[in-house]
Parts: structure tokens; sequence; C-alpha cells
């Protein structure tokens, strides 16, 4: 029984890298709401759009995605525009894709005052910011979120899907 309550407090102080290293680092999606998609990414803008300004646009060849790529880059817009309408309500925001035969690259940037303040708006280990950047790194691309020197905010991310990959 002692062994039992050993593992058990293990698992409890250590459930998050156990869920990580099973590949379940963040939630399921809600069966119950459409598939994530950047087939809807006019019905995600236009929800962000009440007293902040979003606009967004497209460069290259749009097509089709690998479906583990177009949710991870739905959610990644998802999260960017949460975490602007959070720390830089009011401010202008712009979402970039671009297509290119190697994949899609996904840009968000707010027009913010500045970088939060020092110790504020930390969020829990697999939630935000550090979720959607183990779902990008999962499907071998890159993630960067970061101040940008004049004031605002940038996140990025850089997802693999050559052409030919297509589903």
């Amino acid at each position: 029984m002692g062994l039992f309550a050993q593992w058990r407090g293990m698992v409890l102080a250590q459930g998050h890298r156990l869920g990580a290293a099973l590949g379940r680092a963040e939630e399921p999606d809600d069966p119950s709401e459409p598939t994530p998609s950047l087939n809807r990414l006019d019905a995600l803008v236009e929800g962000f759009t009440a007293g902040q300004p979003v606009r967004w646009s497209m460069a290259g060849q749009p097509r089709p995605l690998p479906g583990p790529v177009d949710v991870v880059a739905y959610r990644i817009i998802e999260e960017a525009l949460t975490n602007a309408r959070r720390h830089a309500p009011g401010a202008p925001v712009g979402v970039r894709l671009r297509y290119d035969a190697a994949g899609i690259t996904i840009e968000v940037r707010d027009e913010g005052a500045g970088p939060a303040p020092a110790g504020g708006g930390t969020q829990a280990a697999g939630r935000g910011l550090p979720g959607v950047r183990r779902r990008a790194e999962r499907l071998g691309g890159t993630f960067s979120a970061g101040p940008r020197a004049g004031g605002g905010f940038t996140v990025r991310a850089v997802l693999p899907a050559p052409e030919e990959m297509v589903e």
C-alpha cells in the first residue's frame, strides 16, 4: 500500500509530464463543436472584431491542408487573437497567412502599447501559447511569440505541409 501511495503522489505531482510523454499534452477538442479549420477563419476573425479591429490577408496559393496542420493553424490564430484581446484590448490586429510549396506561415501581430508587465499574464503549462507551441512542434513546425521592438506582440508559426502531402 505504501508503494501505491508513493506512485499516486508522483502521478499527481508529475501528471502533466506523463500526459505529454503519452502524447496528450492538452485537452482534446470538444466533439460537439465544428472541427477547427482555416475554412472557418472568417467566422473566427468576425468573433473577435467587436471592439478590436482585426484584418487578415493571404499570400500564395491557398490549398487544403492535412487535417492536423489545418487544426493547429486555426488554434494558433485563435490563441493569438484571444491574447491580443486580453493584453491589447482595442489595438488593431493583423493576421497573415502565407502558403508556399513547403507549407504555411502564420503571423498574428497586435499593435498594443508594449509588453505586459513582468510577472503578469502567465498561464498554466499546457494552456495558451505553450500549448500551441507544442502542437506546432509535434508537426515538425516552428513557433515563436514575443514583444516587438516598437510595441505590440507577434505570434509566428511555420507549419510543414508540402503540396504532395495534402490528404
